[in-house]
């Protein structure tokens, strides 16, 4: 993240900084730069060395405080307004006369008589939920200014080489080198988001008996993504001491149906009974299916293991990543209770080298005993082999590292 820090820096400065979407997505470079910093200089510097669509990135509110009407239908795509000109302006069209427009789009006193329509300049508006709603980069552009206290609008221009062409990664590394502009990604803006901002918020609590015991159940929910969690805390729960914690994904087939086909029940089952018997313990339940891909697709996932396909192979076969689960929201349940120090039941290496690469202290790991069986043989040995999980096989013999 530091590199995401000397971004903000410099564009805090008024300086310029480029930002590169996904490969999946667009695949562009846009170069960035706060609208509240535009200067005739500045913008010929964007029409000479970016030459792509000139826009503003603004935020939902300046839309409707300036009255820039969306005049069609912007349905999973860029939400541009009619374009304007400020009214001190003459043609529109000069670097000096869009840097006046840019600044009075980054104006929080402007208002809508203060500019003319239609005109050369483009507001596109962000999405009101920011990056973590869409991972464009009118998000980003904005969501940029806002980590960098700056008024939430920028001008954005994607970067063409000379041939007109937008996909031209050396040209756009070239031009940074050059000139000394910082590249980040839309990728690493919204990790930066996801660390440093909480997007849970606890919904409800209350007291729940179960055959383990009584604990205190609390309803947590994404207000991105409407995922609901759901925690479990001993009566006798005390936050500034070391906390025994278990971060569990979801699993309908195996926690619900105790499917055999994973170890998702037994290691839900023995953090359980565990919680009764040992003092100051939390379950995290995250609501992430299947490795992040959802129900459906794990359903489909399996009919490719039948084909003799592991877990992971599995989901490559249906277009997804290895894992697609992040811990993002278990770090933030955790901070919301002050925890700081836990012991940590899992065999997940990237979980524990998450929850340290976030500031949480894993004192140990509490090892969770598995027993393999035909139908979930394969999943463990693919766990250990690709993932290096540190897995411990309950046998006939006792407990083994398997």
């Amino acid at each position: 993240m530091n590199n995401l820090k000397n971004v903000i820096q410099k564009l805090k400065n008024g300086e310029f900084v480029i930002v590169f979407d996904s490969k999946n997505r667009e695949d562009e470079a846009d170069l960035i730069l706060g609208a509240q910093f535009s200067t005739p200089d500045k913008i010929s510097f964007v029409l000479n060395y970016a030459k792509g669509m000139f826009c503003v990135a603004i935020d939902k509110e300046i839309q409707r405080r300036l009255n820039l009407y969306v005049p069609y239908n912007t349905q999973n795509t860029c939400t541009f307004t009619v374009t304007v000109d400020h009214k001190n302006t003459k043609t529109g069209i000069s670097a000096e006369e869009r840097s006046i427009t840019c600044k009075e789009l980054a104006n929080p006193n402007a208002a809508a008589s203060d500019f003319k329509i239609p005109g050369h300049v483009n507001p596109v508006v962000a999405h009101e939920k920011g990056i973590l709603a869409r991972k464009g980069h009118t998000e980003a552009a904005v969501e940029l200014c806002r980590i960098s206290s700056l008024f939430p609008a920028a001008v954005m221009i994607e970067i063409l080489d000379e041939k007109g062409d937008s996909h031209n990664k050396e040209y756009v590394k070239n031009l940074a080198k050059r000139f000394s502009i910082p590249v980040t990604s839309i990728e690493e803006i919204e990790k930066y988001i996801l660390l440093n901002y909480s997007t849970v918020q606890k919904e409800a609590e209350a007291q729940l008996p179960t055959q383990y015991g009584k604990f205190r159940i609390f309803a947590f929910k994404n207000y991105f993504s409407q995922k609901e969690h759901a925690v479990l805390i001993n009566e006798t729960f005390n936050p500034s001491q070391p906390v025994n914690v278990r971060i569990h994904s979801s699993c309908k087939t195996g926690d619900i149906f105790h499917s055999l086909r994973c170890d998702c029940h037994q290691q839900l089952e023995f953090f359980l009974q565990f919680m009764a018997e040992n003092k100051n313990c939390m379950l995290i339940y995250l609501d992430q299916e299947g490795r992040g891909i959802g129900f459906a697709n794990k359903i489909k996932a399996y009919s490719y293991q039948e084909q003799g396909f592991d877990t992971y192979e599995a989901n490559n076969l249906l277009g997804f990543d290895d894992d697609l689960r992040d811990y993002f929201d278990a770090l933030h349940i955790l901070r919301f209770f002050g925890i700081s120090k836990i012991n940590l039941a899992t065999s997940n290496p990237e979980k524990i080298s998450f929850l340290q690469n976030c500031g949480i202290e894993i004192l140990k790991r509490i090892p969770t005993p598995i027993v393999v069986n035909p139908y979930n043989r394969k999943y463990i040995h693919s766990k250990i082999l690709k993932k290096r999980h540190e897995i411990l096989i309950k046998g006939e013999d006792g407990f083994e590292n398997f």
